[in-house]
């Protein structure tokens, strides 16, 4: 009994000295596991997406510069394809002995878009509706509005892609408005691209406007978190949790751009989320492993 009563005096002061670190273990096996993504290197893409109307590059009026001639015939209709000088209606002088004829030709190569001819019809050179519309050319451009924060890159000469139902087609930026407009707040851009004759004028067509590229540290966007103003982010340090307020960048896919706030290498939570606070001690397991 005495050598068992030695003993434990001798033991005591181990067991103390060990009982910190035996409660930090215990606390560690007992946190929460998250997953962590690492603050890298990365390129962005900076893209704008937008919904634009397919439109004529160049819209040619046919108006007659006649007055009080009726509209005898009407030889072509909306849709079809016309070549200069090519006789798009007749008419007459109802006041002139035998009706003499007057034909009303095409200015130029191109579709027509509207034909509000119609026989009957007594032509006036102030008239607002033209007789015809027609597309130069059949050139196609596409127009959209943007606002006017978006516009800082886009520029004359901007690459785009197209969605159509023909498939991806590129073309370019060809006018940005120098003006917004004061009720949609949206300034007009105008994108120029090989027409398709599948196409029709008037319908809306999606695309992508690459306005450049910037390369920084990427992240999830997943493990951004918006607290009174703030952007943050949930870095883990010596298996800690502490807040880090982020200023972000350009948005490709899942990933964000960070300017400033972290460093290369830093473990930031994947999926941040409001039940971890500062100081909360968590194991992790990488992102990539993650199902």
């Amino acid at each position: 009994m005495v050598a068992a009563l030695s003993f434990l005096c001798r033991l005591a002061p181990v067991v103390l000295t060990l009982w910190p670190t035996l409660g930090k273990a215990q606390d560690t096996m007992q946190a929460p596991t998250v997953t962590v993504a690492t603050a890298a290197q990365t390129c962005f893409e900076d893209r704008i997406f937008f919904i634009g109307t397919l439109v004529s590059r160049e819209e040619v009026l046919v108006i007659p510069l006649v007055e009080g001639a009726r509209v005898n015939e009407v030889l072509v209709e909306a849709g079809e394809r016309v070549r200069s000088g090519q006789v798009l209606a007749r008419l007459s002088r109802p006041e002139t002995p035998g009706g003499g004829s007057i034909d009303v030709t095409a200015p130029a190569d191109g579709i027509v878009l509207t034909r509000s001819a119609r026989v009957g019809l007594i032509v006036s050179a102030s008239s607002v509706e033209p007789l015809f519309r027609l597309a130069r050319n059949g050139a196609m451009d596409v127009v959209t509005g943007l606002p006017a924060g978006r516009l800082v890159n886009v520029q004359t000469g901007r690459a785009v892609l197209l969605q159509t139902p023909g498939g991806e087609i590129r073309g370019q930026v060809h006018l940005v408005a120098p003006e917004v407009d004061r009720q949609s707040r949206l300034a007009l851009v105008r994108i120029n691209f090989d027409g398709d004759p599948r196409l029709p004028f008037g319908a809306s067509v999606s695309g992508v406007i690459e306005t450049g590229q910037s390369c920084g540290l990427g992240i999830p966007l997943s493990a951004l978190v918006s607290e009174r103003d703030q952007t943050l982010v949930r870095r883990v340090r010596d298996g800690k949790v502490e807040s880090v307020a982020v200023r972000t960048g350009l948005i490709q896919g899942d990933m964000v751009e960070v300017e400033s706030g972290l460093a290369a290498g830093d473990s930031v939570v994947a999926r941040a989320g409001d039940f971890l606070r500062d100081g909360d001690v968590v194991r992790t397991a990488p992102a990539e492993v993650q199902r």
